[in-house]
């Protein structure tokens, strides 16, 4: 599996069938009224390649020198002339370009995702969402780590349930298998309460420093040069075990401590003040109330509808990741996406929501 898509994955003449992530080098206006500008990009290989975005388009696009940026909906072409191969990428209608930031920062990027749901295959007709009857979740799962590489993260961050109930032998190789041929960053993880004693036996076994797969605990786990401290408490039956998290030289320290949950998000509320579920859950607010430790973001598996919020008296932001597959039983459509959090020395600033 190739980490990144780079000029050399360019097709004769179509649309990219992945995303590329390109560092912006050269911004030149164009003299032509049919093309806006024209963008001198590099690829993830270090390769050079002429982006032209065309009038037609009717783009309104902001870019910066110097930053990073992924494009999706793009058109790439190559051709052959005067002994030497030419490379291009054009801009369609549907061009979305998400920045990703200074490419020459020290900032950690980590990719959040939660309830793969690996086995979900197995669940009887049934009691599968409407949308997902002929759901392989291996397809999302591997789409996941695509993403990883393709956003250049630091870390994928999993808060749970990445198997399904009804998982096999075979779903369980797929993915430590996965993890340790195809993932060249680490995977920090939780439990979530689809993940069955013979699935977290599997990943057990898989967990160590040098294999980079690390299941997340009260002790926090230190990522990326931005100084971010991970926590991760597993699901717990609606209840919060009586276990702080620890305080330590590095929380205190740290430029960011995250603490990655799977349970229903209570009591948080969206930007409109409601609150996101209704229905208790483990109260979130014991976790920050019995630590030390200054919580800068929770990160909440389990539902799986992805959504912003903040804590009640705290207000502490809440990231819910939904899933990667339309497994929803509801009727909202849960957009499957993954989220990708940027911390620089400053703190969080900010995450963004990509789509799968």
């Amino acid at each position: 599996m190739k980490l990144m898509f780079t000029r050399d994955d360019l097709p004769r003449n179509d649309r990219l069938s992945n995303p590329i992530t390109v560092l912006v080098r050269d911004i030149s206006p164009s003299s032509s009224n049919k093309l806006d500008f024209e963008v001198t990009v590099e690829d993830a290989a270090g390769h050079t390649i002429s982006l032209k975005i065309w009038s037609t388009h009717s783009l309104s696009l902001s870019l910066t020198e110097g930053h990073r940026y992924e494009l999706e909906d793009v058109r790439g072409r190559y051709w052959s002339q005067g002994g030497s191969r030419h490379y291009q990428l054009d801009s369609t209608k549907d061009l979305t370009v998400t920045e990703l930031g200074p490419a020459d920062d020290n900032a950690t990027r980590l990719l959040i995702v939660g309830d793969t749901h690996v086995g979900y295959r197995h669940r009887r007709r049934d009691k599968k969402a409407k949308g997902a009857k002929d759901l392989d979740a291996r397809d999302r799962f591997q789409a996941v780590m695509d993403q990883a590489n393709t956003l250049d993260a630091d870390a994928i961050v999993h808060a749970g349930d990445i198997f399904d109930h009804v998982a096999i032998g075979a779903d369980r190789s797929f993915v430590i298998d996965a993890l340790n041929s195809e993932l060249n960053i680490p995977f920090y993880y939780i439990y979530g309460n689809h993940d069955e004693p013979a699935s977290r036996r599997t990943v057990d076994r898989a967990t160590n420093d040098t294999s980079g797969i690390e299941r997340l605990s009260n002790d926090g786990e230190s990522v990326g040069e931005a100084g971010v401290t991970l926590f991760g408490i597993d699901y717990s039956h609606d209840s919060f075990p009586d276990e702080p998290l620890e305080a330590s030289v590095q929380s205190v320290l740290s430029n960011a401590n995250v603490l990655v949950v799977h349970d229903t998000p209570y009591p948080v509320r969206n930007e409109n003040g409601h609150h996101i579920h209704q229905k208790r859950g483990a109260d979130f607010r014991k976790a920050i109330e019995q630590t030390s430790v200054e919580i800068d973001l929770i990160v909440s598996g389990h539902m799986h509808v992805g959504q912003e919020g903040t804590l009640d008296e705290f207000q502490t932001p809440v990231l819910v990741t939904g899933a990667p597959a339309p497994i929803n039983s509801g009727k909202e459509d849960n957009n499957p996406s993954t989220w990708l959090l940027r911390v620089t020395e400053s703190g969080i600033d900010g995450f963004t929501r990509h789509p799968l």
